[in-house]
């Protein structure tokens, strides 16, 4: 005999989606001055439909707040593929692709109005309690997943910065701090496209196909003095964030196309 409770919950989980999606639409301030869209602005994108799917889950903010749980953001992998102009319409998904123990990953992929593949993201992100990663709670257990399984997290070997290489010096301003009080991870690829393009690379900031990688080390504060490194490196570019002390915040590259990876 059929438990009517345990059938109940079957069906709710057959009703959860594994894959959510969102129309957006180019913002005049989301566009740089040639008129394409921001980095920041796309992966905003990516991590607000994230927290749409989370919410819709049943894992809103104030579930992990009432936890002291959250999610960061270990390394983002991000294909541009063609150019998102200011007022243009795009369909942003996203689905769970994997776990590990204290960490999931999830693809979105970003569509034009007519159909054609702009953009895929590809981001693993960390959960903490605030001090530390923590494993993932039971909960998720009942989570659908599309193309389950394990993932190897993304880390970025970068060779030493070159005495030549090009430095900013910048500290992070109010605007790109986010509710958890330092640099949203979005702001990264704009320091990032801004070093390298002051550095000679302005068109490797604005060609199709380019590939970003980017590991997060560390946080930037408020206040924090930084120093933003770019300099060429085989047919890409490297980029290093450091903090005053030396400390290495974020590594990242920025390549013409896809690399293909072992």
């Amino acid at each position: 005999m059929t438990d009517a409770r345990h059938d109940t919950t079957d069906r709710r989980h057959d009703l959860l989606p594994a894959r959510v999606e969102l129309p957006y639409r180019v913002r005049f301030d989301e566009a740089t001055p040639d008129g394409l869209l921001r980095g920041s602005a796309l992966l905003g994108y990516v991590q607000d439909v994230a927290w749409h799917h989370s919410q819709v889950l049943g894992f809103s903010r104030a579930w992990y707040r009432e936890r002291g749980l959250a999610w960061l953001v270990r390394a983002i992998e991000a294909v541009l593929l063609a150019p998102v102009r200011d007022n243009d319409t795009l369909l942003v998904s996203t689905r769970i692709s994997g776990w590990r123990r204290v960490m999931a990953r999830r693809r979105s992929e970003v569509v034009g109005a007519d159909g054609g593949l702009r953009a895929t993201v590809q981001i693993d992100w960390a959960m903490t309690d605030g001090s530390a990663p923590v494993r993932i709670p039971d909960d998720f257990r009942r989570v659908p997943l599309d193309e389950p399984g394990p993932f190897a997290p993304l880390k970025l070997d970068l060779p030493s910065r070159p005495p030549g290489a090009t430095v900013l010096r910048l500290v992070p301003r109010a605007r790109e701090l986010d509710p958890m009080g330092h640099a949203n991870n979005g702001v990264y690829l704009d320091w990032l496209d801004e070093a390298v393009a002051t550095a000679g690379g302005a068109d490797a900031t604005s060609s199709f196909p380019r590939h970003y990688r980017l590991e997060y080390l560390r946080p930037a504060g408020p206040g924090a003095e930084l120093a933003s490194a770019a300099w060429r490196d085989g047919a890409g570019w490297a980029y290093r964030l450091t903090a005053e002390d030396g400390a290495e915040l974020l590594r990242g590259r920025l390549d013409p196309r896809p690399v293909e990876r072992a």
